[in-house]
């Protein structure tokens, strides 16, 4: 959580950044040929298409309600008195499985308190985040007799001026496996 920290914020700061992404993935069957999980962290020269689109809905949303409340942070609210979806809250993050999922297997992972990235987490959120996190993958693996694949994409805001005052960090945690042996193509 440190190092993703560190990096974010470093790689921010360099001239002509539009938007750091960290990630982690595992699994041969999402095409990673080490067998250990591994990350890799983005800086790109531009926005990237999945993120303009959220950046836009969520500023788009945020501007609706006249900057009161976000995107993220009010499907996070529903979630959490909804109840139903929910796959575990902590003091500073909650983790649920989004209406309409788009994967087989899919998680957000959100922090409670909006913040564009992971460098701008404090101690206590960062200290919660690596312990929910493991906790998350531990449930993940428990579901099926052999380690279940993922991508774990850390959704950061973008930092085009624009943008960002409306950005809200969230993990999203997917797996193609929809059955022990079964994938979904």
């Amino acid at each position: 959580i440190e190092a993703w920290a560190h990096r974010t914020e470093a790689l921010s700061a360099l001239p002509g950044i539009k938007q750091v992404f960290p990630f982690e993935n595992r699994g041969a069957d999402i095409g990673v040929t080490l067998h250990h999980p591994h990350g890799q962290i983005y800086a790109y020269p531009y926005v990237t298409p999945r993120a303009g689109v959220l950046g836009a809905a969520a500023r788009k949303f945020h501007d609706a309600h006249e900057g009161r409340e976000t995107l993220t942070g009010s499907l996070l609210r529903a979630e959490r008195e909804d109840g139903s979806r929910m796959v575990l809250e902590g003091e500073n993050f909650s983790a649920y499985v989004p209406f309409a999922a788009r994967w087989p297997l899919e998680i957000h992972l959100v922090p409670h308190r909006q913040v564009p990235d992971l460098a701008a987490l404090n101690g206590e959120e960062k200290d919660e985040l690596a312990s929910v996190y493991l906790n998350l993958l531990q449930r993940v693996d428990a579901l099926y007799p052999t380690p279940t694949p993922y991508i774990s994409a850390w959704h950061q805001a973008p930092l085009d001026p624009v943008l960002r005052p409306s950005g809200y960090l969230h993990l999203q945690l997917t797996s193609p496996r929809r059955a022990a042996d079964k994938l979904k193509y």
